[in-house]
């Protein structure tokens, strides 16, 4: 087949280049402090309350810490707040911890709190969560360290919400729109620099209220090709890679004497994303078709060498709102051609090589990213599907799904523990660009779901909510599930206390300590 020279070919290159590389030392330099990570894409902001891709949140959130954060247990804690309370469902006070300064030294008051979150609220910047906070009615500064918040409804994952992060009022009204790229919070880690599709500098913040990182820096290197990131870690020029490794290379990346290996279940799903508008992909039969066509054991057998599971919810089977009474689209081409029949689309001449119908499907210009496209347009061909795989560099692809410009196109979904996010990809109200329902997906009966899942403050009423909304948009189909992703962590043996979370925070390399 085709599609495994191209693989066989991408693997044995690699090993030559394994090869040639172990014939140098790793050796690194003495007394380097520094902890350097290797990711494969730029975040596209380091301003935590627009971040939404996976590295700007997670990197953000290193800098700027919200009034709750997110535990390895995928709980909501306190972070800048000492403690709160609720007189009601819809009245919030909060207390914040007294002595906490920002990286420049200013003390972080209530003030800065009330404006973080009214930035988003009024628009003053254009904030995915702005939908969000809506539902806030008033947020009122008592004292300088005592925040109210009222709102207009009962909300359940309000919480959750609050681990945005709180930024000076002075230094973000000063900067501006250069905030983005230059940001000050009260995290465990200080901004240095950052220089897109290169590299993000971050230090320890001694002052931490918490707990100080054991590495007084964090380096985040940028590196878009697999083969040169996993060359820089078996040299030793990055000491660690989470989640960015092909699993088809990994056997081979290990080989390397001082480098060690963890995985362990994680929430990142990875999701097929429909255009809605378009008239053929508006067609529920044609999306079901898809569904069908997809051989996802094989891709899974195939490129994930066991380390990922195929998916039917955004939510993983982990997540206490999953469904577990789901169903799944099991690998059926016959069925996919039945369903293209009735949508309309007959098959133009038998075994012949016209397509029933054709679309773009656009992806990152990632190698792996692009070979798992290609895998899944080869099998949308064998039913009939002409399908044109169209990389590009990922801010580019990033922007124009978050536009709305694509028919067809291939995301994770990570950090995903409260499904409440049903809300953000699935109602009306937040269709691209405004918010994040980027397929323009439109339910009434959805709508009504997760508007009652936001209010309802009871746990097993929301379970059964959200049960009902995991079935119809199963049905439906604006996206399909594909598979969750296990997380992967390949290290340096000199690190010590490296650790993995099921959202794949990096919140755990504040515990990494070099020997």
């Amino acid at each position: 087949m085709k599609r495994s020279v191209i693989v066989i070919r991408g693997v044995a290159a690699f090993c030559a280049i394994i090869i040639a590389v172990v014939t140098f030392s790793c050796s690194k330099a003495k007394g380097e402090k520094a902890l350097r990570v290797a990711i494969e894409s730029s975040p596209v902001t380091l301003d935590t309350r627009l971040a939404t891709d996976a590295y700007g949140i997670k990197i953000s959130r290193l800098i700027s810490d919200g009034l709750f954060r997110t535990n390895d247990r995928l709980e909501v804690e306190p972070a800048l707040v000492e403690k709160y309370e609720q007189p009601d469902d819809k009245t919030y006070i909060f207390h914040l911890k007294k002595g906490v300064k920002f990286h420049n030294g200013m003390p972080l008051t209530a003030n800065d709190v009330e404006y973080s979150y009214r930035s988003i609220k009024d628009g003053l910047i254009k904030s995915a969560f702005k939908a969000s906070f809506n539902r806030v009615e008033k947020i009122e500064v008592l004292s300088p360290d005592t925040v109210k918040i009222a709102l207009k409804e009962p909300y359940a994952p309000f919480l959750t919400l609050l681990t945005i992060g709180i930024v000076p009022q002075k230094v973000a009204e000063e900067m501006g729109d250069n905030f983005a790229s230059s940001p000050v919070g009260t995290g465990p880690y200080k901004f240095v620099r950052f220089v897109p599709d290169s590299i993000v500098e971050l230090i320890a913040n001694e002052n931490y209220y918490g707990t100080v990182p054991k590495t007084s820096k964090l380096l985040f290197d940028i590196i878009k090709d697999d083969n040169v990131r996993m060359l820089k870690l078996m040299k030793g020029d990055v000491d660690l890679v989470q989640n960015a490794i092909p699993p088809m290379l990994l056997s081979k990346v290990l080989e390397t004497p001082d480098l060690k290996k963890k995985e362990d279940t994680g929430v990142t799903v990875a999701y097929l994303g429909f255009n809605l508008m378009d008239p053929i992909l508006s067609k529920q039969d044609v999306r079901k078709a898809i569904a069908y066509a997809i051989d996802r054991d094989s891709i899974i057998s195939h490129r994930f060498k066991g380390l990922a599971v195929k998916a039917n919810s955004i939510l993983a089977p982990g997540n206490w709102a999953y469904d577990k009474n789901l169903k799944e689209y099991e690998y059926d081409p016959v069925k996919a051609k039945s369903l293209l029949d009735k949508a309309g689309f007959k098959d133009p001449d038998g075994d012949g090589p016209k397509n029933r119908l054709e679309f773009v499907y656009k992806t990152s210009n990632n190698k792996e990213r692009i070979d798992i496209a290609q895998m899944i347009a080869h099998q949308l061909r064998k039913v009939g599907i002409g399908v044109r795989v169209e990389p590009y560099e990922w801010g580019k692809f990033y922007s124009d799904v978050k536009k709305g410009n694509f028919q067809m196109y291939s995301l994770s979904w990570s950090l995903l523990t409260e499904p409440d996010m049903f809300y953000d990809v699935c109602h009306s109200s937040m269709w691209a660009p405004q918010g994040v329902n980027r397929n323009r997906y439109k339910n009434a009966e959805v709508d009504k779901l997760v508007e009652e899942g936001r209010v309802t403050m009871d746990r097993n009423k929301r379970k059964d909510i959200y049960a009902k909304v995991q079935e119809i948009v199963l049905d439906e189909l604006p996206y399909v599930p594909l598979w969750y992703e296990k997380n992967v962590v390949v290290y340096r043996d000199d690190l010590k206390d490296v650790k993995l979370r099921p959202d794949a925070s990096f919140y755990t390399l504040t515990e990494i300590k070099k020997k």
